[in-house]
């Protein structure tokens, strides 16, 4: 029990860290995620190049873990030209935990690099990311961590 309260507690302390800097007229995206963690994902625009990710989700392998993760990301706008919308890539660093049954639970920080199409004409992106991940409890070690998804701005 200490360790699922020590994970989450380095996830929340993450989010109101990095949500300090956060400023009310930008943008809010919410959508989903395929891949590991398959879930719920939100991300919140401070100005054009840096954003704030949170999302939580399950393992889709067979012990279904429960994953609950935050992230701080820098976009680059100028390696893809999309032609119509834009096409950053980006990269960040954030903490994750994951909550998993007879088991030790895990938690870490992660070093998400991805890439999303912000479409020009409706609300709405995809994107693609990989994560290396340095897991600090129970164990030191590393993981690496996938997914694409899609995100509806408001």
């Amino acid at each position: 029990m200490i360790k699922t309260l020590k994970g989450f507690a380095l996830v929340i302390i993450t989010v109101l860290l990095l949500s300090g800097t956060a400023m009310a007229e930008e943008q809010f995206g919410l959508g989903v995620t395929v891949g590991v963690p398959t879930g719920v994902n939100g991300k919140y625009f401070i100005d054009k190049y840096n954003a704030l990710d949170v999302g939580f989700g399950w393992s889709p392998d067979s012990d279904h873990d429960f994953h609950i993760y935050a992230d701080y990301l820098y976009h680059i706008y100028s390696l893809i030209d999309a032609g119509s919308g834009e096409t950053p890539i980006y990269l960040g660093v954030g903490s994750r935990a994951v909550f998993r049954d007879n088991k030790d639970n895990k938690a870490g920080f992660r070093f998400p690099l991805g890439v999303e199409h912000l479409f020009k004409s409706v609300p709405f992106d995809v994107f693609a990311e990989i994560v290396p991940i340095f897991n600090v409890s129970p164990d030191t070690e590393f993981d690496m961590e996938g997914v694409v998804g899609a995100r509806f701005y408001f």
